[in-house]
């Protein structure tokens, strides 16, 4: 009977989870697709099985469980969500499929996707990709991994997109048999000889950055390529490129080029980067008519001046110049995009006349007067952090703001952020004493950063719903009670925590959380079930009693090291090094079996 009356009580609980779910997400479907980004409170995913939605997004949501029926689901992506199988997914039309950053995931399994043309599998430090059998695959990304032999993808004929970034490959000579890739990313793969690219004619972009150790000469008879990118190759000549006469994107930039003299050959050019290289004339590049962008951070050496000619520019980034002079940007009316940060001593007062750009960084530029912005109204993007700013009035008519990061400056009042309607991405770090009260009008905020901010109390924040990230390190915050309902990944690392069972009942539905608390009596833990991995680091603890031992067995506490365990450890031992702690936790052999 008793078996039974739990089996309606957790019926019942699912019945209410998957009601409640419904009515939360599918006003959220957006032509025919749905985001569920940092949610802790999603796990199972049942009631998607009747969504009519061709395009599922899940990042960051470490508490499902990876069983789902939906026939309509033609993309998913379970981006750095935990989950160990695909077993439970049953997804007959599924085409393109992100795994990424699933660290304990076994690509074993990925067979049974017989319609999968796309599938990233990167950030999962596996190294063997034999399984990989996928024939019907047009695009793979299998990048920052541990492989080391590619030969298994000698098969895989009817790839067109492959991408091997961060992996350290022994032999390309596999690649010679995917005649059909047009594009190619071997960025950090440790290479030393790139032969076998001469072959791979169809090649439309080709990305070798980062290998310091190569001939770039079997380039030259690339002459499809639209994109290249040889950052960081050592190279000192760019001559072979002259045959790349189809190029519109160029990355040369941290090499030791100073003459771009056969750029001329390249009249195609809309994207070039020379940043941190030692060229110092660039009258040659005011020849190429589509150039859209350009890139010469840290390139203090050149003269800028050229630049005023080149009035069709749309992006350009000038940080970490020194003495910069910005008087020519005047001439650029169709700039959108300026990127200025780390340049002391600028004229800022320039800047009010671009009154296209939607993104402006100006960060770490020693700035405090930014009355400029007023006439900035189309700015959708804006960085001031780490500048000398106190007053952020002048940004009342910025209303198409949608990301704005106004961190570690001297701000006490942000009143003014109430009529920036369309705001979701805010920054207010690092802000001593800022008055967080008006955050409660702001209520369409997705992600929000208040750490150091010396709070106390944040009981404004509850009214925040949409919030998917919240960072409130770092503060003097004692009482969790006001977020306790917050959907959203919080980081409460470096805080007063004090014997409180709110706390911990609002972390019960956590996998893995870490905390770095200051003085905190943790009596209470033992409510938090849930939670896996308990980071004590730099604690001074008075007192730890943990009730509930049998729901240690999987768990790990960690203090200055972590003590991974295995399932069935019989005993914790937390260890501080010049800490005082009054007891060691000891599990009892006899309950943990």
């Amino acid at each position: 009977m008793d078996q039974m009356n739990l089996m309606q009580e957790q019926k019942a609980e699912l019945a209410e989870y998957n009601s409640t779910m419904i009515q939360k997400y599918k006003d959220k479907i957006q032509n025919g697709e749905l985001q569920i980004k940092n949610s802790r409170k999603l796990s199972n995913l049942e009631f998607l099985s009747d969504f009519k939605i061709h395009k599922l997004d899940l990042i960051g949501c470490r508490n499902i469980i990876p069983k789902l029926i939906n026939n309509s689901i033609k993309e998913l992506k379970i981006e750095n969500c935990g989950i160990k199988d695909t077993n439970g997914f049953q997804l007959q039309n599924l085409e393109n499929l992100n795994l990424s950053e699933n660290e304990a995931l076994k690509i074993q399994n990925l067979q049974q996707f017989k319609h999968l043309k796309q599938l990233d599998i990167s950030g999962m430090y596996f190294g063997d990709i034999s399984y990989l059998q996928l024939l019907q695959l047009q695009v793979l990304d299998i990048s920052d991994n541990i492989i080391s032999d590619i030969k298994p993808l000698s098969n895989q004929v009817n790839l067109d997109e492959l991408y091997l970034s961060g992996n350290s490959i022994i032999d390309l000579n596999p690649l010679q048999y995917l005649k059909h890739l047009t594009k190619l990313n071997l960025c950090g793969c440790n290479l030393s000889n790139i032969k076998i690219l001469e072959v791979l004619i169809n090649l439309v972009e080709l990305d070798i950055s980062a290998n310091t150790n190569i001939d770039l000469q079997p380039i030259k008879f690339l002459v499809k390529l639209k994109k290249l990118n040889i950052y960081r190759t050592k190279t000192t000549s760019i001559d072979i490129l002259q045959s790349l006469i189809n190029l519109e994107e160029l990355n040369i930039s941290s090499n030791y080029i100073d003459d771009i003299n056969v750029t001329k050959y390249l009249v195609k050019l809309t994207h070039i980067n020379l940043s941190d290289t030692n060229v110092q004339n660039i009258y040659l590049i005011q020849q190429f008519v589509h150039l859209k962008q350009i890139d010469m951070s840290n390139s203090s050496k050149i003269d800028f001046q050229p630049l005023n000619q080149m009035v069709q520019l749309q992006r350009l980034t000038l940080s970490f110049n020194e003495q910069l002079n910005i008087s020519f940007l005047n001439q650029l009316v169709n700039l959108q995009y300026l990127d200025l940060q780390y340049n002391d001593n600028l004229d800022i007062s320039y800047l009010q006349f671009m009154v296209n750009l939607t993104y402006l960084d100006i960060s770490n530029c020693n700035v405090s007067n930014i009355s400029f912005l007023r006439t900035l109204v189309n700015l959708e993007v804006l960085y001031l952090q780490s500048n000398k700013i106190n007053n952020i009035c002048h940004l009342q008519n910025l209303i198409k703001l949608i990301n704005l990061d106004v961190s570690n400056n001297n701000i006490k009042e942000i009143s003014i952020l109430q009529q920036l309607k369309c705001l979701k991405t805010l920054l207010v770090s690092k802000n001593k004493g800022v008055d967080i009260t008006p955050l409660q009008y702001i209520t369409q905020i997705t992600y929000l950063t208040l750490n150091a901010c010396y709070l106390y109390d944040i009981a404004v924040l509850r009214t925040l719903v949409n919030l998917e990230y919240l960072d409130i390190s770092t503060n003097n915050i004692i009482y969790f009670y006001p977020i306790k309902y917050l959907d959203a990944q919080v980081d409460v690392k470096g805080n007063f925590i004090i014997e409180s069972s709110d706390f911990f009942e609002f972390f019960n539905v956590i996998d893995k959380q870490e905390l770095i608390k200051k003085r905190p009596d943790i009596k209470q833990i033992s409510q938090a079930r849930k939670m896996k991995i308990i980071d004590l680091l730099t604690s001074c603890i008075r007192d730890i009693n943990i009730k509930y031992k049998k729901y240690l067995s999987r768990q790990c506490i960690a203090a200055d090291k972590i003590v991974s365990l295995q399932k069935k450890c019989t005993e914790i031992i937390l260890s501080l090094t010049n800490r005082a702690v009054n007891q060691l936790i000891l599990l009892n052999k006899q309950e943990s079996q």
